[in-house]
């Protein structure tokens, strides 16, 4: 069931990705969803979840929307992988952890994308890079995290207490 609801969360990212996520364009920046559900489920879950929903995530941004295969897909790995560990040591309920970790990873991925895809071929203008497309889209992106977080939460909330229930009734 649990593999189920991330497969439908993840079709459900990639269908309103290229629709209506972009309506909420706001100066040509969209927050970044795929680093909220990632975060979401790397706490919720742990690393190694983390890891797989990033990856995969990753994998289906660079197939449908990125001009090479790989690069967002180990991005969604590491920030997954990364951001799983606090798991066992932090209230779930407490929203400061996924508002953090989302400023960060955002913050992270941006810095990695300048670096692979515009340092690379030349282009060194980091502070316009850095006033016009990575600042506004971690405070847009954390914006977000927040109703997203909320959401995922109550969805694994409902999971885990399907499981537990399961589990009463087969042991």
């Amino acid at each position: 069931m649990r593999v189920l609801i991330v497969n439908l969360i993840i079709l459900s990212y990639l269908i309103l990705q290229p629709t209506y996520i972009q309506g909420l364009r706001i100066m040509g920046i969209v927050p970044n969803f795929s680093i909220i559900i990632i975060v979401s489920f790397a706490l919720l879950r742990g690393s190694v979840e983390g890891a797989i929903i990033g990856f995969f995530i990753g994998l289906i941004q660079d197939v449908f929307f990125g001009r090479a295969i790989g690069f967002q897909a180990l991005m969604g790995m590491f920030i997954g992988y990364l951001c799983g560990f606090p798991n066992k040591k932090f209230y779930r309920e407490n929203y400061i952890l996924p508002f953090v970790l989302v400023f960060v990873s955002t913050l992270v991925q941006g810095f990695m994308t300048y670096i692979f895809t515009f340092l690379i071929r030349g282009r060194v203008q980091f502070m316009f890079f850095l006033n016009r497309i990575i600042i506004p889209e971690v405070v847009y992106t954390v914006a977000w995290s927040l109703v997203v977080y909320r959401f995922i939460y109550a969805i694994n909330e409902k999971i885990e207490a399907r499981e537990r229930l399961r589990r009463k009734h087969f042991s």
